[in-house]
């Protein structure tokens, strides 16, 4: 495995690779909201015969953040993996994997650009977190309230770095090697302890989303063969998603898995046997 960096358009991006056999598939791998490219380490260690790209999204791990005066808009992060797809030079179209917010960028890019993907993959993911239209201006408002809170706002500093992997711990479900994983790629030394590389601005509300209309028809569009994961103790609010937008997606397989939402870190042998299924 090893570290590497391109230059975009909207800044660096960093991720992970590992070369997996000659002539290998590509699986680009993109992670969920305050995770980073590690999150897929445990899954790439069950599937090594793949080449794996796994990016961290701008604000998260190593990659660059967002310049003063922006922000971290979804459909931005869509045009960044597709500017940091093109940069790969490829030969092949890849496998476009997402996990959690990952997934939902991989499927508006699958249905915006389906020449780019050859399959896709969702891990506990489905659909897009849409906009209900009787309480768009509330939402809006809390959005931009949220960011204003944000900018005298400063980072935690953990004294210790086992402080820093028990908090993460505690804030997403998920075991204590899964955490270390995550917070061993996403923290820094400081004075004082250890600060998280995410940008603090991440944690904003979007004072714009999608309609399920518009999501509906994305969706519709998307071409590639796709694999549904939902983890059994997952999100009800993907659950939910899946529902209403099953009948979207064109040409898929769900399947339910064991786990929470980071089900490919708690169970990546039984993530790697779906989709070693999947993608033969």
């Amino acid at each position: 495995m090893k570290t590497s960096k391109i230059d975009l358009p909207s800044g660096v991006m960093a991720y992970l690779e590992s070369s997996g056999k000659p002539n290998a598939t590509t699986v680009i791998a993109l992670h969920g909201w305050l995770d980073n490219a590690a999150s897929f380490v445990p899954l790439q260690k069950e599937l090594p015969e793949y080449h794996w790209i796994m990016p961290d999204l701008p604000g998260h791990g190593d990659s660059d953040h967002r310049n003063a005066a922006g922000h971290y808009h979804f459909i931005d992060w869509v045009e960044d993996i597709v500017d940091f797809i093109d940069a790969l030079n490829l030969s092949e179209p890849p496998i476009l994997l997402g996990h959690s917010l990952g997934g939902m960028l991989t499927t508006v890019i699958a249905g915006l650009f389906p020449e780019k993907i050859e399959k896709l993959v969702l891990i506990d993911a489905a659909g897009l977190v849409t906009q209900k239209v009787d309480s768009l201006v509330a939402d809006m408002r809390e959005a931009f309230d949220s960011r204003r809170a944000l900018k005298n706002k400063s980072k935690r500093i953990h004294k210790h770095l086992e402080s820093a992997i028990k908090a993460r711990e505690a804030a997403g479900n998920i075991g204590y090697e899964a955490a270390k994983i995550l917070t061993l790629r996403n923290i820094r030394t400081v004075e004082g302890g250890f600060e998280w590389k995410t940008d603090i601005r991440l944690r904003a509300g979007s004072p714009l989303r999608l309609s399920d209309q518009a999501a509906a028809q994305i969706i519709s569009a998307i071409k590639a063969p796709t694999l549904i994961l939902l983890a059994t103790d997952g999100y009800q609010n993907i659950k939910d998603n899946y529902a209403k937008f099953a009948k979207n997606y064109a040409n898929h397989t769900c399947v339910e898995v064991p786990g929470h939402h980071h089900c490919h870190m708690e169970f990546p042998d039984q993530i790697a046997e779906q989709l070693r299924k999947f993608l033969l």
